[in-house]
Order: C-alpha cells, then structure tokens, then sequence
C-alpha cells in the first residue's frame, strides 16, 4: 500500500497499453524512494484487461478507472486531486525510468529558487536523444525554419535549430521554455495554483500549455540530463490513429489561439491558421498514402480475379463474354460493387490497422463482404447466368487476401535475412527462457551467439549453454560498446531498466536492436515454452 503522507505522486494515465504500463512499474519499483511514493493509474477507458494484468502483479498502485476516454490533461487532473504527495510526476505509461530518477529531480527542487517544471534526457535505444524532450514554445517563424528543412540543415544554429533546442549539449543542465509531457515533475502547491492542465487540449498540448502558465507566474521550466528516461513513443496514441492526428491539429490551434499575444503578435491569425493546416493536409496526405497501400493492392486483386472467374467460366461454357456488348456497364458495375464491398468491411472492422488485423479478422471480414455482394446480385436477374462464377470468385478473393497478408511479411523477413545478417547476438539471461532463445538463434544461420550476460550481480560460471558468460548485468555498458553488438535479448525477469538506460545514456551504439522476452513466460518449465520464443520489440 502507499504511504499516508506520501513524498511523490507519480501519476500515470493508461489507454489500452498494460503491456507498456507494466513495464514501467517495473521499472519504478527499482527507483529509489519508492517506498516514499505513491502510484496513481488513470485508466481512460480502456475496456481491455489493463486492470486485472496490473492490480493483480502490482496491488500497491491505485487504479482510477475511467468510463469514458476524456483525454490525458482531464484524466491527469483527476490523478493529482486524489494525490497525498509533496511532488508530482506525469509519467507516460510506455517510459522506462532510472534507479535514481526520483532522487535526482528531488534534488533539483530542493536549491532555493523557483523551479517550476523539470523534464529529463530522454533517449531512444541506440543512447540517441528523443529530440521532443526539450523545446521552444511553437511560433510561425519557429516553424518555419521546421517545416522547411533549415532546423535540420542547421542544427547548431541557435536560430535555425531552436525548435528542439538542437544547439544546447545533451548533457548539459538548461533553462527551456517547454519539456516533454512523457515525465514532467513539479510541486502539487504549484500545480494546483495554476488550476492543474487546461482540458481543453484532448492529448497533444496540454504540457506545453502548462510550461507556458508556469513561466508566465514567474518559474522556471529546466532540461536535467542527469536523469534519463526510455520513452516508447506514442503507444497510446496508436490505439486512436485519426482521433489523435486530429487531436493533435486541434491542439495546435488552440495553442496558437490563446497564446498569439505573446508568442505570434505581428502574425495575423488567419495565416497561422492556413500554416497549421497546410501542415494537417501534407500530413494528412502522406498518412493516405501509407495507409492504403494495402487498399490498392487489395483493389487489384479483387479485380483481377473476378475477371478471371468471368473469364473462364465462359469460356468453358462457349458463351460470349458478359465484358462485351451491352452487359459490359453491367459488368463495371460489379467490379464497383465487389470491391466497395470488401474494401468497405475491411475499412469498418480494422483489416488495414495494424491494432486490430488478424488473419482471423481479415477471414471473417472477407466472409461479410461476400455475403452482402452475393445478396446484392441475387436479387439482379440479369446476372443470374454469372452468380457461379461470382461464388467462386469471392471465396478465392477471400483466401488471396488473406494469403498474401500472411505470406509476403514471411518473404520479406527472409529476404531482408538474405541482404541484412544478424549479426552479433548477446543474450542477457540464465534460465530456461534464455536457453530457449539461444536454441532459436542457433538456427539462425545469420547470427552469431558472441555470448550471455548474466542478469544477476553474482559469481556466474564461465560458459552457459556453451557461449561464454561475459560478464554480470553491471558490465552491460562495458559489453555494448566492446563486442559490436548488433541485437541484444533480454531474457530475464530480474530488474535489468536502470543498468540498460545508464548505459545507453553514456555508450552510443550504432545500429544495435533491442528486444525483450513478454513476462509471462518468465517461471514455466522448458516443456511449456512455445517453440519459437516471442519477442518485443524495444523500440521508438
């Protein structure tokens, strides 16, 4: 249970990522002054089984479930009403943070002058910096210099470069106008003086909104590397792709909004509104794009199929093609009606989301749009010579898009196995899952097993499942950035977040993957393990 009076609120917000929220209560449990902390879980509706696979590993968080997704500003000032802490810290449910990152921003709170907001380094997990985690506030000219490529061209400019700060040292302590919302750490006598954060922001804006009030009451918001944070981003987020990409532009606007006194005077609001959607079409467009791809390939087989199913049917039967004469408009038709079927249901049931696709999904969803087209043309006597043909073409429809769905990410796999090798493989692990892995990979042809890390600080042997062991969790840094390693597995349920982010943040190592072993599978026996061991992937 959390103490009575407790020192620090942490105050996380959940949306269907209990996966990612339980690794980063993992990671705080290793966090010094745990003890002295209490865990506020904000589920906003998640309507997943979030909170029986949290409560039931972890019953000293206090769930607040939610019946309604009301955004992460509204949901964050919920937390911080019912918090008993000197202290609050807004953390991201897909973050892993260090051992010592309570103690180090308490520390900064504790010199006597006003300090408002303290964000950390966030980084990615090849050490890189997370650029977000230090900003200026948003303005036209600001923007300008993004959208254009000046930012990137000129990172070191303090001009160019101001949108991320890119100009200021990583590892240096700054004053900022803004830092991430993924962890931000400030007094509750603070936050509840400026009215908590402004829900009118749904999910992208409120921090920067209230980085903004607390400079405006005179604080200060500081950048402090000597905390370091892990951040997934945007794993909730992925849950509501459209609602959060408009989440996002309405969040820019209201920005700009409120604060184009301050931060935009000589910019008529118009043009920083036709800026900001400009920048919503592009984006817009491009997400389209992407998106579907799979719509055109899907529309292509469709097509081709069914006209092949025309095409032989009368053939073998000696008829004259339905695609000649007056029956070709009818025949477009079809293919219009075919295809608007499927693409319609795969639309409506998620095939073409990555959340939600499943070859079982796409099965069934295949099997709808068939049934709808098929009653359609039952009730058109004109095309009743050709309801065979449709029959069979639909089910043959089914399987393809599906088939290919399932079959080309395998090719892909494997010829990317053919181009890109393993590589140097490192395991950190010592029981029966990580002997499972390294069965794995030794049918990996491309991979070379250079050792096992051992996850415990304790005499190791000298070799385990014939690799040698090259050390205790502690010599990680030592091994990253002397073994070349190119994939690293993490096999173990011992707390290994802390040494891996310590590392990161002082080793850069080039193209190295990170991957991790799901937790339930950590204490079954080897008879019970699937045979191919499933990975995560640890990653931004």
């Amino acid at each position: 249970m959390a103490p009575r009076d407790a020192l620090i609120s942490v105050i996380i917000v959940n949306f269907r990522v209990p996966d990612y929220l339980k690794r980063t209560l993992l990671s705080l449990r290793e966090a010094e002054l745990y003890d002295k902390s209490e865990i506020i879980v904000v589920d906003n509706a998640s309507q997943d089984d979030s909170k029986k696979k949290i409560i039931s590993e972890f019953p000293e968080v206090r769930w607040v479930g939610l019946k309604n997704n009301i955004g992460f500003g509204k949901a964050s000032n919920v937390g911080a009403k019912s918090s008993r802490g000197e202290y609050l810290l807004f953390l991201n449910p897909d973050t892993l943070v260090s051992k010592k990152h309570i103690v180090g921003v308490r520390g900064v709170f504790q010199v006597p002058c006003r300090r408002g907001i303290m964000g950390p380094k966030i980084i990615n997990a090849d050490g890189s910096l997370q650029a977000g985690c230090r900003r200026s506030f948003p303005s036209p000219l600001v923007a300008l210099y993004r959208f254009t490529g000046l930012s990137r061209l000129f990172p070191k400019s303090s001009r160019f470069g101001k949108y991320n700060l890119t100009y200021l040292d990583p590892d240096a302590t700054a004053e900022v106008d803004a830092v991430s919302g993924s962890f931000m750490f400030m007094t509750s006598a603070l936050f509840r003086e400026l009215g908590g954060f402004d829900e009118k922001y749904f999910m992208y804006g409120e921090d920067l909104d209230l980085c903004c009030r607390v400079k405006e009451k005179g604080y200060t918001v500081w950048y402090n590397p000597a905390t370091q944070i892990i951040h997934f981003k945007g794993r909730s987020a992925a849950k509501l792709t459209w609602k959060s990409r408009k989440a996002f532009y309405e969040a820019m606007i209201i920005f700009s909004r409120t604060y184009k006194h301050t931060h935009a005077a000589y910019f008529p609001g118009w043009l920083i509104f036709v800026g900001i959607m400009l920048q919503a079409g592009i984006n817009f467009v491009a997400s389209l794009f992407q998106t579907f791809t799979a719509c055109f390939i899907d529309l292509l087989l469709i097509n081709l199929i069914l006209w092949g199913g025309i095409a032989v049917r009368f053939s073998i039967m000696s008829m004259e093609s339905p695609y000649a004469g007056g029956s070709a408009a009818t025949m477009v038709f079809m293919h219009a009606l075919l295809s608007f079927s499927f693409l319609g249901i795969f639309l409506y049931r998620g095939v073409y989301s990555k959340e939600r696709y499943s070859a079982v999904n796409a099965l069934v969803s295949g099997l709808m749009a068939s049934v709808i087209f098929m009653a359609a043309v039952f009730f058109m006597n004109s095309m009743a010579f050709s309801r065979v043909a449709f029959g069979v073409s639909t089910i043959v429809i089914i399987l393809t898009l599906v088939a290919w769905r399932e079959t080309l990410p395998r090719v892909l796999s494997r010829f990317r196995r053919l181009i890109f090798s393993t590589g140097n493989v490192v395991i950190l692990g010592s029981d029966d899952v990580a002997v499972a892995l390294i069965r794995n990979f030794e049918k990996d042809s491309s991979a070379n097993i250079r050792g096992v890390l051992w996850p415990v600080k304790e005499r190791h042997p000298g070799e385990f499942e014939g690799y040698p062991v090259l050390g205790h969790i502690e010599n990680i840094k030592d091994v990253l950035s002397r073994d070349r390693v190119d994939l690293l597995l993490i096999a173990t349920a011992q707390p290994w977040y802390s040494h891996l982010i310590e590392a990161l943040a002082t080793v850069k190592v080039q193209h190295l993957t990170i991957r991790w072993v799901p937790t339930e599978l950590f204490g079954r026996t080897q008879e019970k393990l699937p045979d191919v061991i499933p990975l995560r992937d640890f990653s931004v």
